[in-house]
C-alpha cells in the first residue's frame, strides 16, 4: 500500500512540475519537487528492502 501511494505521489509531483509549469504557483512547484525527491527515495528504500533477503552467500 505504501509503495502504491508513493507511486501515484511521484506521478502527481511529475505532472505539477511537467505539463503544469506554465500555470502552477511557486509553492507548488517546490512541494512537487520535494515531494518527487521523497518518492523516489522512499521507492529505492521499498525495492531495497524487497529484495533477496538469502544471507548465507554474501557475495551474491
Amino acid at each position: 500500500m505504501l509503495m502504491w501511494g508513493t507511486v501515484v505521489a511521484f506521478l502527481l509531483s511529475l505532472v505539477a512540475v511537467g505539463p503544469l509549469r506554465g500555470v502552477s504557483p511557486e509553492w507548488l512547484l517546490t512541494g512537487a519537487e520535494f515531494l518527487a525527491v521523497v518518492s523516489v527515495f522512499a521507492l529505492v528504500c521499498l525495492l531495497e528492502s524487497s529484495g533477496n533477503n538469502d544471507r548465507s552467500n554474501p557475495a551474491s
